[in-house]
């Protein structure tokens, strides 16, 4: 009779152990499959490639979700149309496009480029203080229950890191464009002197 219940006891903490670990995995599995299907709203700035000495800043949904009612706050003033090189004004802060307004919607991949401005310009306007932290706050959809959840995110956004970086102008295209069409206006006066 005792070797029963030593059986019994074994398989019961057996089978308390493997539900342990099947809800461990599950639960694993779950946050993994989260961090595949949620959305991910960063800002980050960039040249341009057409313009070299044109900054951008871009707001980026790099999840695999949609982002609803995207806002933007920071610990400081953002300028906006910072244009300019060492002469430049001191630009004022920005007051229109999405770090106001917001956006309604943001999907996956998608992404709101600015221009921002130059480098003296935005030197200008954000002054020696360093980065400035944008703040990010969105949602997402709930995947079991109705409704949805809020999202917060943080982007330091510099100009200083570009100080003493490469701003030649490398847009082939363009160049070769203007190159056909300088040769296509030289044979055009060929034709018309003949």
């Amino acid at each position: 009779m005792e070797l029963i219940t030593w059986t019994e006891i074994g398989i019961f903490w057996t089978s308390i152990v493997l539900a342990l670990i099947t809800v461990t995995a599950t639960v694993i599995n779950y946050f993994f499959f989260r961090t595949q299907i949620d959305p991910d709203v960063i800002v980050y700035v960039t040249p341009d490639v057409n313009r070299p000495s044109v900054i951008l800043l871009v707001i980026e949904n790099i999840g695999k979700g949609i982002a609803f009612d995207v806002s933007f706050s920071s610990n400081k003033s953002i300028p906006e149309r910072a244009y300019g090189f060492k002469d430049a004004k001191v630009p004022q802060p920005m007051s229109s496009g999405p770090f106001v307004t917001g956006i309604p919607a943001l999907g996956p991949g998608a992404k709101r480029i600015i221009i921002w401005g130059q480098y003296g310009g935005l030197e200008k306007g954000l002054g020696d203080g360093g980065a400035v932290n944008v703040f990010i706050r969105f949602k997402r959809k709930n995947t079991i229950l109705p409704g949805y959840k809020w999202h917060d995110n943080m982007c330091p956004i510099d100009i200083k890191s570009f100080e003493g970086t490469d701003a030649s102008d490398s847009n082939w295209e363009r160049k070769s464009s203007e190159a056909l069409q300088s040769a296509a206006k030289s044979l055009k006066n060929l034709s018309d002197n003949f």
